[in-house]
């Protein structure tokens, strides 16, 4: 892909591209909180960080070119058939991600929703959706939550009552990812959830070692996959509270040995030196345009037709954080669809 963050310009790899972009916006973002007195980004990283938004747009990205795989493992007996393109985006929930999948020997509707907090107003959104669905396709719609976190779980059914008359019953599903066995993910080899084992329970310092080591191994010579099975399996692992910090550590470290190969590189320490000029030498509204020239960049080289329709909402985002995100999930993204998708998670409410 081709960059133009400041100085930076040329074809470098997918992983090079989006680790040099994370280093020009960091030196530009630190330097920023450190006037504000709000300590460097690398500080802010290391503090518990709650905003599920990158959480979320991370979740969807699983799902991308490996619905085969992970959709009967979220949803037992579902076959994925196709992903349908919905433009449902009424705010504040835009829709995750709808299939076509064959359950029960039928056809359904798999809506899928990623949440990483508690929403109180979930259960009638996912009725508002299924109803929109079930209109559209006419076939029987599959609500699914899935929450990777310990957070307050929303119940099945949603009823609505007139005193004692029940106008309304509507059944929808949940899936906690912290219940389920870790070990039993690593005992099988389904490397599509590997990235998803720090939400689990039984998630030890060794475990991961070991299914970080197999992800490299079972992804070697696909280094755009292995890239963001990383980048997945670390943003969890930040957020994962019932793994110890200990062992939290010990898992960083092995995590860190990639970025430790990467500086080894010569070109990427030059690029790396001038970033952090062009950090010193640049304001936060000039990082931001950087970032968002990069995605354009990106998006010029994967997907041009979108490049040039996305481009104003491309210019809406103006967090660093989402744009970081957004370069990554473009990245990896499937195909225009998928990108586009990305670009709309990431647009301010």
């Amino acid at each position: 892909m081709f960059c133009r963050c400041g100085r930076v310009n040329g074809y470098i790899t997918t992983q090079n591209s989006y680790l040099l972009c994370m280093e020009i916006s960091t030196n530009i973002f630190s330097m920023h909180h450190k006037m504000k007195g709000e300590g460097t980004l690398a500080e802010k990283i290391r503090r518990p960080r709650y905003a599920g938004h990158p959480y979320d747009s991370t979740l969807k990205l699983l799902m991308e070119d490996r619905e085969n795989e992970v959709i009967p493992q979220l949803l037992p007996e579902a076959q994925y058939i196709e992903t349908l393109n919905v433009e449902v985006l009424r705010d504040p929930l835009r829709v995750d991600r709808v299939y076509r999948v064959w359950y029960r020997r039928s056809m359904h509707i798999l809506h899928l929703e990623f949440e990483t907090d508690a929403d109180g107003e979930m259960a009638t959104r996912l009725l508002e959706y299924h109803t929109c669905f079930l209109r559209k396709y006419q076939l029987p719609v599959l609500s699914l939550i899935v929450y990777p976190f310990s957070t307050t779980v929303v119940e099945s059914p949603l009823e609505e009552k007139s005193g004692r008359e029940t106008i309304l019953t509507f059944h929808f599903r949940t899936l906690c990812l912290w219940k389920l066995s870790a070990e039993r993910y690593v005992r099988e080899r389904i490397f599509c959830m590997y990235s998803l084992l720090p939400t689990m329970r039984g998630a030890g310092a060794r475990l991961l070692i070991n299914a970080l080591d197999e992800m490299a191994e079972y992804y070697k010579g696909n280094d755009l996959r292995l890239s963001g099975e990383l980048f997945r399996f670390g943003l969890l692992l930040r957020r994962a509270e019932r793994i110890l910090p200990d062992e939290k550590r010990q898992v960083e470290e092995r995590l860190s040995m990639w970025d430790n190969l990467i500086e080894q590189d010569p070109k990427v320490r030059q690029m790396r030196a001038e970033s952090e000029l062009i950090g010193e030498a640049r304001g936060v509204a000039q990082g931001i345009a950087a970032m968002q020239s990069t995605v354009l960049d990106t998006l010029e080289e994967r997907f041009p037709q979108l490049a040039t329709a996305a481009r104003a909402d491309v210019e809406r985002i103006t967090s660093l954080e989402s744009l970081r995100h957004l370069i990554m999930e473009i990245v990896v993204a499937r195909d225009e669809a998928a990108a586009r998708r990305a670009i709309d998670a990431h647009l301010p409410a």
